[in-house]
């Protein structure tokens, strides 16, 4: 019986490690940035009321804006100032009535959950895309 010992060379052993770190750091991706931009039935609980209306996202060429409209309380249309996507989680700023207003939202399998603070108030806020 012959036994045969196979030896690599140096260049041979590095191209091998190299191959086998590249393969460990592209594991698999998750999924791709959410893309607000569309129209939202919203839902916002305020202090015990709920509060219904639409957003609207559209994207221009300095970034994201829109308007908040509530059609369930006489308010006047907040318009959104800035969008910011991170992964799966979106953070709205808009002009509320009463200041500046932060709605920070991560996506769901059936739209966008989170809360809402402006002040000191705070409350939850939900929205599923209509189109």
């Amino acid at each position: 019986m012959t036994t045969r010992l196979l030896t690599a060379t140096p260049a041979a052993c590095g191209l091998l490690a190299a191959t086998t770190l590249a393969a460990c750091a592209s594991g698999p991706s998750g999924p791709p940035p959410y893309d607000p931009v569309g129209t939202y039935e919203f839902t916002a609980m305020a202090g015990g009321q709920t509060i219904t209306g639409t957003m609207t996202i559209e994207e221009g060429e300095d970034g994201y804006t829109g308007v908040l409209r509530a059609v369930s309380v006489p308010m006047p249309p907040g318009p959104i100032t800035a969008v910011e996507v991170a992964d799966q989680t979106v953070t709205i700023h808009a002009d509320g009535p009463d200041g500046p207003l932060i709605i920070a939202l991560t996506v769901t399998e059936t739209g966008l959950e989170g809360t809402w603070a402006m002040g000191e108030e705070t409350g939850t806020f939900t929205a599923t895309r209509s189109n």
